[in-house]
């Protein structure tokens, strides 16, 4: 079992949030909106395995690994029932401890969330073929190192690239691979998914699909905010959402 490295802040005596940061974050991309709602709730917030000062699995772990792990994790720290708060990867994370049958999530907020796949225009898909030819190709023919990072840094996206520094190529490539489609209709606990309207990394578009697949879900899109200030700008948009859950007796 990985040791798991978290951060609390609130009343040990209130209903507890778990914060889980997205791919090569940390649990510091939380602690705005987790001291925003700390009068009101016990906020435990992850530094996911790999990331922060947890360390790496020591297999290639895809989503089911991690979601279990942290099931374990916070089980040992009594948490049984909470809201669970993710942000890109840790959404991913979230949907797949939502969907299980005996889930101790009451209620998701989920930020950019991915974890689904998204229709891709028949150009798209042409163009992505192409490329991933040319990448194989040039590829075998990298002289070194170096030739092989500079065709990771022309072909490859940003996460991708970070993947190689992290150490962490084979659990990326097995979770970006992954489409929980079929599981997340699984899931019955009251979801609020929220969007910047400016995000290329989890378009809007991932997040209307998620919102048809789970049925007692609602879809917030905030127009000016992109994948990482949906965290910054937007807290106040996500500590509302929070809030209700906590005040209002809905978690």
């Amino acid at each position: 079992m990985v040791e798991i490295a978290s951060t609390e802040l609130g009343r040990k005596d209130a209903p507890c949030v778990v914060f889980a940061h997205g791919w090569a974050r940390s649990h510091a991309d939380f602690i705005a909106i987790a001291e925003l709602i700390a009068p009101h709730a016990r906020c435990v917030l992850l530094d996911l395995p790999g990331f922060g000062d947890s360390p790496r699995p020591d297999g290639t772990w895809g989503t089911q690994e991690y979601a279990d792990c942290l099931r374990a994790h916070l089980n040992g720290m009594r948490v049984s029932d909470y809201i669970w708060v993710g942000h890109s990867f840790g959404a991913r994370v979230g949907l797949r401890l939502a969907a299980m049958p005996d889930s101790p999530i009451k209620a998701l907020v989920l930020a950019g969330a991915a974890g689904v796949k998204r229709p891709v225009p028949k150009w798209k898909q042409i163009k992505g073929s192409w490329r991933s030819r040319e990448f194989k190709r040039k590829k075998a023919q990298a002289v070194d190192e170096a030739a092989l990072i500079a065709l990771e840094r022309e072909y490859g996206s940003p996460d991708y690239v970070q993947s190689r520094d992290l150490g962490l190529r084979d659990i990326f490539v097995k979770t970006v691979q992954e489409d929980q489609s079929d599981a997340v209709g699984a899931i019955t606990c009251p979801t609020t998914l929220i969007y910047g309207g400016k995000d290329t990394e989890t378009p809007p578009e991932v997040g209307k699909i998620l919102h048809r697949l789970i049925s007692n879900s609602a879809y917030i899109e905030c127009p000016e905010f992109d994948h990482l200030s949906i965290l910054t700008r937007g807290r106040h948009q996500i500590a509302m959402v929070l809030k209700e859950q906590l005040v209002g007796g809905h978690a």
